[in-house]
Formats: C-alpha cells, structure tokens, sequence
C-alpha cells in the first residue's frame, strides 16, 4: 500500500528537520567521543575473544530452533 502523500510530507519535514539534524550531531558527537575513549579494532575484539575461550572453554553448543521475536544474540 502507498503511503498517503500527508504522510510522505510530515516525513520529508521531519528527516529535514533542524531537531533532527541536531539529534544526529549528537549522535555522530557521541559515537566519536566513545571511540575516542575505547581505541579498536576487529583483530583485538577477536583476539579477546580468543583468550575467553582459552580461560573459560568452548560455550555450550544449543542447535535447537530458535523460536520467538527475540532477535539477541
């Protein structure tokens, strides 16, 4: 179903909104900040996960279907 063109405006207005083009500043202010803070990357995430394994073993393995609208890992 098409959305109503009322709709499509109020959206185009709020995406181009001052409020919401400070909202994403923050939010772009915020993720610099916390990477600042927490220096990273992809190679030192797994090696921290290597040494979990080592200290604390394999997880256990659940194959069971997964079932439900709870999209955690």
């Amino acid at each position: 179903m098409k959305p109503a063109p009322e709709e499509l405006e109020a959206l185009r207005e709020d995406g181009l909104s001052e409020e919401r083009r400070q909202a994403f500043a923050a939010s772009r202010a915020a993720v610099s900040s916390w990477e600042a803070r927490h220096p990273g990357d992809l190679a030192s995430a797994l090696a921290w996960m290597e040494e979990l394994r080592r200290a604390f073993g394999d997880p256990p393995v659940d194959r069971r279907p997964w079932r439900g609208g709870d999209f955690r890992l």
